[in-house]
């Protein structure tokens, strides 16, 4: 375990919403949470508040994460380390650095560049089941690094599709990608161009 990481107590406060009073500040909405002369609420029943280094942290998952997954948004966090916080999904640290995907169908990786992460584009939760995206995955080649689906790696060249429906192959000693048109929550989009 990283001497920089703190571990962080979530509270998971009512269904409804509420008011929070604390040090002469009130905050109303979910998971309220007062810590170091902060009182802070998340602004939907998915939010998370969290004690982070010397304040307190509250974030939301995008409406279009809320609306894709209804009443059964999997839960975010938040992570601290080295002065620096971040919220959501897939939290990862490397140093003083932490970052975190900002959809839980998301993907973090590190390299000696830092930390990527990446989500899948907003079209792909129009579907009206509540199932997850299937697994991205990220790619690295000397600190280049690529994220999506069927990632793949040839001659120092790193690509993913964007899309679960995507594939990538190597044509002309080049990588290219192509991503089938997605729905676009109720009309269809042109399919993308190859990259």
């Amino acid at each position: 375990m990283l001497p920089l990481l703190m571990s962080l107590f979530l509270y998971a406060g009512p269904s409804s919403p509420n008011c929070l009073t604390a040090n002469d500040q009130t905050a109303c909405g979910y998971h309220c949470l007062a810590a170091h002369g902060t009182v802070a609420c998340a602004q939907t029943t998915a939010g998370v508040c969290a004690a982070v280094g010397n304040t307190v942290a509250c974030w939301d998952p995008p409406d279009v994460v809320r609306a894709h997954y209804g009443d059964q948004v999997p839960r975010p966090q938040c992570r601290y380390a080295g002065g620096n916080f971040a919220c959501g999904y897939h939290c990862t640290i490397q140093d003083d650095q932490v970052a975190c995907a900002s959809t839980p169908d998301g993907v973090c990786q590190t390299t000696y560049r830092g930390i990527t992460c990446w989500d899948p584009p907003t079209n792909d939760y129009c579907s009206a089941d509540q199932n997850p995206l299937p697994r991205a995955s990220c790619i690295a080649n000397d600190g280049d690094i690529a994220c999506g689906y069927s990632c793949i790696e040839h001659s120092g060249q790193v690509a993913c599709a964007q899309n679960p429906g995507g594939t990538c192959k190597v044509v002309r000693d080049q990588i290219s990608c192509w991503d089938p048109g997605v729905a676009y929550c109720g009309s269809s989009a042109p399919t993308t161009a190859t990259r």
